[in-house]
């Protein structure tokens, strides 16, 4: 009998590598950025959309939350009660880190974000994932059955996402379209995130899950969540593939919905 993978634990100890070398290469000039009552790490579509839908007295919760500076961002926007889940032990260890040097009270909690379906019934008014989320997540269609019954009434799921096409593409430069929009069994690598390990010096293996914008609309419509806006955008939000934003023939590369729980 073929042992099952747990996908979760082999990207745990993958992030957590990648943490240590966050915290070695640029987590002290954070630190003192934070301290700055004006930081934000929004961008323009960010500004934008927290413009239209505000953020002041919201009780949000951040799946995927890393090192904590987008949810002190959220926070100092005016929002209320603010949540942050991260399977990674030594990211939630600096998004507390963060949170103190920017006298914020902010709650950050390690674990697996599937292990708290018991938990935050119609706790919150937003739910907000961002960039190089949803590809660690396993199984998408329970995913998001657990941010419906995490919403309140009226609450908003707020995606900030690298386009799914960009899973057709090899991650390495020249980015060579080499795999299908729909395929279904995860990529394997065996390197630690490019982005933040620039040397290529560490190695760990993860599971990187693809989801087609279907899948991630399909299912939101599935859960009873009705559709508030949906953008795409030719910006490359994920560092990955910065390149790709040069091309003459433009892509989609990001995108930003927001999805509303109606009862």
């Amino acid at each position: 009998m073929k042992e099952k993978i747990n996908h979760t634990q082999i990207n745990r100890t993958m992030w957590n590598l990648t943490a240590d070398i966050n915290k070695k290469e640029g987590f002290d000039k954070l630190l003192s950025a934070i301290r700055n009552p004006e930081f934000s790490s929004f961008d323009a579509v960010e500004k934008e959309l927290f413009t239209r839908f505000p953020l002041k007295g919201k009780d949000v919760l951040q799946i995927g939350c890393n090192s904590g500076q987008e949810l002190c961002s959220v926070k100092r926007a005016g929002a209320g009660r603010c949540v942050g889940v991260d399977i990674s032990d030594s990211f939630i260890e600096q998004a507390r880190t963060l949170a103190q040097h920017a006298e914020l009270d902010i709650e950050f909690i390690c674990s697996n974000v599937f292990d708290l379906e018991n938990h935050y019934q119609r706790s919150f008014d937003w739910i907000y994932i961002t960039v190089g989320v949803l590809g660690w997540m396993p199984d998408l269609p329970r995913l998001l059955a657990l941010i419906h019954s995490w919403l309140k009434p009226n609450g908003k799921l707020f995606i900030y996402e690298q386009h799914p096409i960009l899973d057709m593409f090899n991650p390495i430069p020249p980015h060579v379209m080499d795999s299908s929009y729909f395929r279904k069994e995860p990529f394997i690598d065996e390197m630690l995130p490019e982005y933040i390990d620039t040397q290529g010096t560490g190695s760990a293996p993860s599971y990187w899950f693809p989801h087609t914008l279907s899948d991630i609309i399909g299912g939101c419509l599935q859960q009873g969540l009705q559709l508030r806006h949906f953008a795409e955008y030719p910006n490359e939000i994920s560092v990955t593939y910065a390149a790709l934003e040069q091309n003459e023939a433009r892509l989609p590369l990001s995108y930003s919905l927001i999805a509303e729980r109606a009862d």
